[in-house]
């Protein structure tokens, strides 16, 4: 059965006849006749009662009709949401972040793709870099930002952002109060720390060994967020993202301490299977965040 066919079908009964659906259709009236026998023989009903130059449906074909007119209403309805989606009038961004990303890389892209594509709804999951990776293997996502370095041979992986991080304390910690300090003596304290498996506790445990120190984990919690409020409370000392902690540095409830030549940083990523397999939505989603940060944060 083809949509065609009901076409033709809906379009004789309307009309009359197949002449006219003929001409509504702008094909030859044999070729209308040929379709709707077909479409007779594959459901092994007579639809149409032929009377002359009339066409009058059968009980069969008025019971076919009101279904079939149906299903083209439908499908209408679905050709035109396609139209929609791919002209960025309607449809739906899925994709995936870690924590701080969502917090101080998207949004500015966000507010500029929103403010463009009020029609595009943007649905977002925040996990860790595994979570991302799983998610994009389950095509629950499109695209994510997540922490490199990350080995795959099977997604695309575009450096975009340098996200520098620092040590903070509250002011009231024996580390702030210390006019001197050695980094062992900050591993031995221990600190609030990235889950063990995460991609940015390796980074920060690497960045500790090749200082001739093991950090000791007080604390694992994987939100950032609620690693600051923890270390504002006075439970520790953590290594956070500068855009996460700058308002408390600021008022004064965080304080950095000084790690000299030690740096610590982690490269944010756009991670996406290729070009093609990405939604308009998402395409076009891809393109703003690369124009944004690969222009700006060149890692």
């Amino acid at each position: 059965m083809e949509i065609r066919q009901m076409k033709y079908l809906l379009s004789t009964i309307r009309l009359g006849s197949v002449k006219e659906a003929a001409r509504e259709h702008f094909i030859t009236q044999p070729a209308v006749s040929i379709q709707l026998r077909k479409l007779e023989e594959e459901l092994g009903e007579k639809l149409l009662i032929r009377s002359g130059r009339k066409a009058i449906p059968t009980m069969a074909g008025a019971a076919f009709i009101h279904r079939a007119d149906d299903i083209l209403q439908r499908i209408e309805s679905l050709e035109n949401w396609i139209q929609g989606f791919k002209g960025l009038q309607t449809g739906l961004l899925r994709l995936g972040s870690i924590d701080s990303a969502s917090v101080y890389v998207l949004p500015s892209v966000f507010r500029s793709f929103r403010r463009k594509y009020p029609g595009i709804d943007i649905r977002v999951a925040v996990t860790d870099t595994r979570g991302l990776v799983r998610s994009l293997n389950a095509g629950e996502i499109e695209l994510a930002i997540a922490t490199l370095p990350l080995q795959s041979d099977e997604y695309q992986i575009e450096p975009i952002f340098k996200d520098q991080m620092v040590l903070v304390t509250s002011p009231r910690h024996e580390i702030a109060r210390t006019r001197r300090w050695s980094l062992r003596a900050v591993a031995e304290i221990g600190l609030i720390m990235y889950p063990t498996q995460s991609t940015t506790r390796r980074l920060i445990e690497q960045t500790f060994m090749e200082a001739g120190a093991t950090p000791r984990a007080t604390m694992e919690i994987s939100s950032p967020e609620a690693m600051k409020r923890l270390t504002e409370a006075g439970l520790g000392a953590s290594i956070l993202p500068v855009r996460l902690v700058a308002p408390e540095v600021r008022r004064g409830t965080l304080k950095v301490i000084p790690t000299g030549r030690l740096r610590f940083q982690r490269i944010m990523g756009i991670v996406y299977r290729d070009q093609d397999s990405l939604s308009p939505p998402g395409r076009v989603f891809l393109g703003m965040l690369k124009q944004k940060y690969t222009r700006q944060e060149k890692p």
